[in-house]
């Protein structure tokens, strides 16, 4: 599944760097989310078309972007933003954290496919970017993949990324 992964994210990678920067302010967060959100969590082993992630998951009267589960149990939300959306923002962070914290969910993700933030839900700190276990930039992915695959369904079988924020 590694070698499998590690070409679809290479191949999304190498399609990202072909846009020119007109072709990135054309996408809006819908398209974002079809030609690379979805694709690269898909090389990383979550099966849209089933039970493992559901689609504009309803979240305190709001809706987040995914909800990734194993055998029923939410393992983390996605939010999902357009290319080129400054993550740093406090506004997107406190929007990706809270949608996890509300439900009692551990992990929440935010993404513009040029960057993955994953942040722990459930710090006590009230400032945000405490929360923050690690960030991975589009053009580390492969380099980093052994924090990319942190995400995969496998990992979270396995407990992976709990193992790796408790270092």
């Amino acid at each position: 599944m590694q070698k499998e992964a590690k070409e679809k994210i290479k191949k999304l990678v190498e399609r990202y760097d072909k846009l020119n920067k007109k072709d990135v302010r054309s996408y809006d967060e819908t398209r974002t989310k079809q030609h690379f959100i979805r694709p690269m969590f898909e090389a990383l082993g979550w099966d849209f078309l089933g039970e493992d992630v559901w689609q504009e998951k309803d979240v305190q009267g709001k809706r987040v972007d995914y909800a990734f589960m194993i055998n029923g149990i939410t393992k983390f939300f996605v939010e999902a933003k357009s290319l080129k959306t400054d993550l740093d923002l406090e506004i997107h962070i406190k929007q990706a954290v809270n949608y996890a914290w509300n439900k009692g969910v551990t992990w929440a993700v935010l993404t513009d496919f040029e960057a993955i933030k994953v942040f722990n839900a459930q710090t006590q700190s009230k400032i945000f970017q405490d929360k923050l276990v690690f960030e991975i930039k589009y053009f580390e992915f492969l380099k980093d993949f052994d924090r990319l695959r942190l995400l995969s369904g496998e990992s979270f079988l396995n407990n992976e990324l709990d193992k790796y924020a408790e270092k």
